[in-house]
């Protein structure tokens, strides 16, 4: 079997792929055919002719690699090398180009233009991506196999610039293997570092290039527009800014990124991301359910989903720069990091509940090829993403297997790789025998011996007691992304600070697009104002949902004496007065709750029998909601 790529009007006969497979597995490091194989595959880096479609592949032809942790990834000095240098590369071609870093990132949202031929439907808006969708995992995962395809491509052609000879087969073994990473903002860091890598907040980076070492402006740190274009980027302040921002310091057109607050929010966030994704793993075994917003639940313990967590991601580290805002998340660098966890989540989540998947729904909202109220199922086009040359499109059935794709994941590696094994593997990063750092929360108890004492003296029945908090809200109803903070205890009144506070249980985030129905902001210094972020009519009234898990908190008042155990009749007349909740939209301006159309906040509790050994789950059931908590505060329980 051979493939053939269409290059430029000419034809180029790659390797056999069987060839290619045997090569890139057998081939020892430093070996001339690792050299041969990175210059037989140089005719791939040529982008395709503007007129013909592209067909996505994934990395094809050179076996089924492993996506790495970006920090695991960084310890492989040859790999990170060319992963820096190529995706500087494709950083720097040409904005009109369809392979470009821009038009790539563009397919998400903004400038709600066509890619690669495909047309806008009739009465569409929007770019092509699926949110509040059933297919929002789905549609991701060929879009990141475009990513890494494209970025592939530039780190093979930077590995054959190097000089001949030992250098050139060093780069060329790395370029074999090098997939995506990912970026794991669940699992504990090492002690005493931050979740935020510091490899993607320093503004530069020294590199190895062909003709020696370098500084360079860092990649994953930014992406500088040539030029930023202000009638495709539309509003300002992004219309005016000349690179991606991560909480900027105003929407000034001189702001700077604040990567350190950035760090600050998400370290004291981790534990509550870690939870939640615990507690997707184990007690969300519906396809449905655990992917997407869209699924309105029908019982108490099926609130929260791996899209809501995702939104969480986005609004704090865009904090009002550009992952915050559907339209313009997908320029921002980490996007493609973050998005290669949600389909790390994705993927070892398949392997476990492998007999759930994609059922037919009608679609909440509208994309660039789709209108609100279009049933879409399995088989439905993922648009634009073409898998052949002929025009046809991916679907959420023929994306199912990650493997399609040429990548894999760390924990499904092993050839022995078993449910048990993966279990272990998931218990280990995000359950209770996961590991703490003392900068991950601050006053959050993470001792294992303590956090068992506690919730062993509150067993029933050999169940342990579990609180969540489940939250109502409705997708656009603020008219761009927002933010609900949960405390317990006093907090703070200044909203820029919430997110960091000490008592703050965790934050639930809706990402949302900017103002779809007001006009471009005339003022370029000027924050959002509040009839331009007011919500516009013509946006559907969608309600979505999010859990904000209670019990590592409580635990934490446990242990500080302020709770006697989590027993619901000492728990239930603790929150009455000390749960409270805010909202604030990604600048940081507060919005009265009042003002916060469906919000609505309920406390549940739930039994929960812990797992037998280390490579089982722990089992999920009398879900109950604790209505009294709540009730008769303003977003409330419904209020």
């Amino acid at each position: 079997m051979h493939l053939h790529y269409q290059i430029l009007g000419t034809t180029f006969l790659i390797l056999s792929i069987s060839r290619v497979i045997s090569i890139a597995q057998a081939t020892p490091i430093g070996s001339p055919g690792a050299l041969h194989l990175v210059e037989d595959l140089v005719p791939l880096t040529a982008r395709q002719s503007s007129e013909s479609v592209f067909a996505i592949t994934g990395v094809a032809g050179l076996g089924i690699q492993p996506r790495l942790e970006i920090r695991q990834l960084q310890q492989n000095a040859d790999q990170w090398n060319l992963y820096l240098l190529g995706l500087q590369r494709m950083q720097q071609l040409d904005q009109s180009d369809k392979l470009s870093y821009y038009q790539i990132a563009g397919i998400h949202g903004r400038p709600f233009v066509a890619w690669d031929g495909v047309q806008a439907a009739p009465g569409a808006s929007g770019g092509y991506c699926t949110h509040v969708s059933n297919l929002f995992l789905p549609w991701h995962r060929p879009y990141l196999a475009l990513y890494e395809q494209v970025l592939h491509s530039m780190i093979m052609a930077v590995a054959n610039e190097f000089p001949a000879g030992p250098e050139r087969q060093k780069y060329a073994a790395a370029a074999l293997t090098w997939r995506q990473p990912y970026w794991d903002w669940a699992a504990a860091p090492s002690s005493n570092q931050s979740v935020y890598p510091s490899s993607v907040s320093n503004p530069t980076v020294s590199v190895i290039t062909p003709s020696g070492a370098k500084t360079i402006p860092n990649p994953l740190f930014a992406y500088s527009f040539h030029p930023v274009s202000t009638q495709e980027m539309y509003f300002n302040p992004f219309a005016s800014w000349n690179t991606t921002k991560r909480y900027p310091t105003s929407w000034a057109i001189d702001a700077t990124s604040q990567d350190g607050l950035v760090g600050q929010q998400l370290d004291n966030n981790r534990v509550s991301f870690q939870d939640r994704l615990y507690n997707l793993f184990t007690s969300y075994s519906n396809f449905s359910e655990f992917s997407t917003e869209a699924w309105y639940p029908d019982t108490p313990g099926s609130y929260d989903s791996l899209e809501s967590l995702h939104d969480a991601i986005h609004a704090i580290v865009g904090s009002s720069g550009h992952m915050s805002y559907l339209d313009y998340s997908a320029f921002d660098p980490i996007f493609w990091l973050h998005h290669t966890m949600i389909d790390r989540i994705f993927t070892l989540w398949q392997n476990i509940y492998p007999d759930t998947y994609i059922q037919s729904m009608e679609q909440k909202g509208g994309t660039f090829t789709s209108t609100a109220g279009d049933v879409e199922d399995g088989s439905s086009p993922l648009t634009p993403f073409h898998d052949d040359a002929s025009g046809s499109f991916w679907t959420s059935d023929s994306a199912r297997n990650a493997n399609d794709f040429g990548y894999t994941y760390p924990e499904l590696v092993s050839a022995n790789q078993s449910l048990a094994s993966l279990k272990a593997a998931i218990n280990t990063l995000y359950g209770k025998t996961a590991g703490s750092t003392s900068i991950s929360k601050r006053g959050v108890t993470e001792n294992l011996a303590t956090a068992d004492s506690i919730a062993v003296a509150s067993a029933v029945n050999g169940s342990m007691r579990h609180y969540l908090a489940n939250i109502v809200s409705q997708k656009f109803g603020l008219e761009g992304s927002y933010s609900i903070y949960l405390f317990m205890g006093p907090f703070g009144d200044d909203p820029t600070k919430w997110s960091i506070d000490t008592n703050l249980v965790g934050t639930h985030s809706v990402f949302a697009s900017m103002a779809a129905g007001a006009k471009p902001l005339q003022r370029r210094h000027d924050m959002p104002s509040r009839d331009v972020m007011q919500r516009s009519h013509n946006m559907p009234e969608l309600q979505v949902t999010g859990t904000i898990p209670l019990t590592t908190m409580l635990v934490n008042k446990v242990a500080q004496g302020e709770l006697q155990c989590l027993g619901p009749w000492e728990v239930s007349p603790y929150l009455q007065q000390n749960l409270h909740w805010r909202v604030a939209l990604t600048n940081g301006t507060e919005i009265p709750l009042d003002q916060v159309p469906d919000l609505s906040i309920t406390v549940v509790s739930a039994e929960v029998e812990p797992a037998a050994t280390i490579d089982d789950f722990p089992h999920w059931g009398n879900f109950t909601e604790l209505t009294e908590i709540t009730h008769a505060r303003v977003g409330g329980h419904n209020s």
